[in-house]
């Protein structure tokens, strides 16, 4: 029997607006904000956000969480991008938090930790992509985008080659640079709004693009692209996209999570099956999901 946790099995982090509430379908329970830890598989809670200060302990509860990032090399190691309070960070798996100084105030849309090189971090504020190589403590600009109807929504770094970044744009460009951000050119205009990227761990050179309401799209060479979504297009709102997961332990699986629900390809997007949870097709919106790459059966 396959198990089904939010956001994994050992961590979330409680997605909430500004009056800490949480809306399942139509029903919204009010409830607190925050971070909040699990060591025994979503059993028991407790808050984990303490930030050390010169004037004493704070907390980070009232932090509006936009996204979480991991470190691919660092398992204790998590990032919260914000809503307009910039980037918080855990080296101890959420025991003590720390804030970055340089991003104060910032809505962060995109954050990749290279995987070869845990101080080598990009952050993107939606009109600058942020780089540092000494761990957060001092930043250069290495992308700004001009246009003032446009954002950088998404950041990655590929797993076999830390001089190529990828980076999407909410208009539908697809950016990429060979030299670690020196310079970039545009690979792919999408013409359509863009929500993710993602580079491939299993596969350096795959990186996967994930549009609001027009799919899936997975390229093997960052130029050329597989249009993934006649597949979703099989469930209604398929399309509509809320989260991409790949699957940590197993090649070319993939987890697409829609306005429908939850769908798993084995064949890297080529083909699509439903995950058939407790409530029906679109009744409720799930905003994260995880797999345990040490044993698929706990999601």
């Amino acid at each position: 029997m396959r198990k089904f946790y939010l956001l994994g099995a050992l961590m979330i982090g409680l997605l909430t607006a500004g009056a800490g509430c949480l809306q399942f379908g139509g029903n919204t329970a009010a409830g607190p904000m925050g971070m909040y830890q699990s060591a025994d598989k979503g059993e028991t809670w407790k808050p984990i956000a303490a930030l050390p200060t010169l004037q004493g302990v704070k907390s980070i509860s009232g932090v509006n969480v936009y996204r979480l990032h991991t470190d691919p090399s660092d398992s204790n190691a998590v990032y919260i991008a914000s809503r307009g309070q910039g980037v918080y960070y855990t080296l101890d798996y959420g025991a003590s938090w720390q804030g970055v100084a340089a991003m104060n105030g910032k809505f962060i849309y995109g954050l990749a930790v290279d995987p070869k090189d845990k101080c080598t971090v990009f952050i993107s504020d939606g009109a600058h992509i942020y780089k540092t190589t000494d761990c957060l403590r001092t930043f250069e600009i290495i992308y700004t985008e001009e246009r003032p109807d446009q954002r950088v929504v998404s950041v990655s770094v590929d797993y076999g080659n830390s001089n190529l970044i990828y980076a999407a744009e909410l208009g539908g460009d697809v950016l990429s640079s060979n030299d670690a951000g020196k310079s970039w050119r545009v690979t792919k205009r999408f013409g359509f709004q863009l929500q993710y990227l993602e580079s491939d761990k299993f596969r350096p050179g795959r990186v996967w693009v994930a549009a609001y309401q027009n799919g899936l799209f997975r390229s093997d060479n960052g130029n050329d692209w597989d249009d993934l979504s006649p597949g979703l297009e099989n469930f209604t709102d398929g399309k509509k996209f809320y989260r991409l997961v790949l699957n940590p332990g197993k090649k070319d699986s993939v987890f697409w999570v829609s306005k429908y629900g939850i769908l798993q390809s084995s064949d890297a997007g080529n083909n699509w099956v439903e995950m058939k949870l407790i409530t029906p097709p679109g009744s409720v919106n799930i905003y994260g999901f995880a797999v345990n790459g040490k044993n698929q059966n706990e999601m």
